[in-house]
């Protein structure tokens, strides 16, 4: 099961975030060593300082989703990271955030639920889907989307137009916060 939160982001504040990826991601795009995600990644912290208006946003839409899974799974959860990423054409087989396809434990085990923010919705294909329910989500650019990360999904082809998210993972566990949570004020 997915919930959605529609308007949770303006179309300003996402255009605000895409056009500043776009301005950062050819020097601040990391090759990660996973060709899936090489240079098509941006985490709040990879932003440069010129960026500032992009990272308040993105730091807004942490505090606000941290505090909706919080209240929705009944305790105190932790954003261990917030990103931007850019779609072209890609899709992304069905997996778990919290294990491997195959159920065997990966990197990031702690992650007990997985959000993404849609920043845009003119591309075609793209939908996140959820093969052992058989539900699947149409994006529509401003709407928040949680589930739990032990919930297989994928990503459909995006077959036309570039498709832009801003994927985020939570955990009861504190000791997994992204040191980027709370900026020097």
């Amino acid at each position: 099961m997915f919930y959605t939160v529609p308007g949770f982001a303006t179309r300003g504040d996402c255009w605000t975030v895409i056009t500043s990826y776009e301005r950062s991601r050819p020097a601040h795009a990391a090759a990660i060593g996973d060709p899936f995600f090489d240079n098509r990644v941006l985490w709040i912290g990879s932003f440069p300082e010129t960026e500032n208006a992009a990272c308040q946003v993105l730091e807004d839409w942490r505090a606000r989703a941290t505090l909706t899974l919080s209240l929705h799974a009944g305790r105190q959860l932790y954003c261990d990271t917030i990103q931007v990423v850019r779609w072209d054409g890609q899709e992304m087989p069905p997996h778990y955030d919290d294990r491997h396809p195959d159920g065997s434990a990966h990197k990031t085990p702690w992650r007990e639920w997985a959000g993404v923010v849609y920043l845009n919705d003119d591309y075609v294909g793209g939908d996140l889907w959820f093969p052992s329910t058989g539900d699947a989500y149409k994006p529509v650019a401003g709407t928040f989307v949680f589930f739990k990360g032990s919930l297989m999904h994928g990503v459909r082809q995006v077959t036309q137009g570039l498709r832009y998210t801003s994927p985020s993972w939570y955990s009861a566990d504190p000791l997994h916060e992204d040191p980027f949570s709370y900026p020097d004020s």
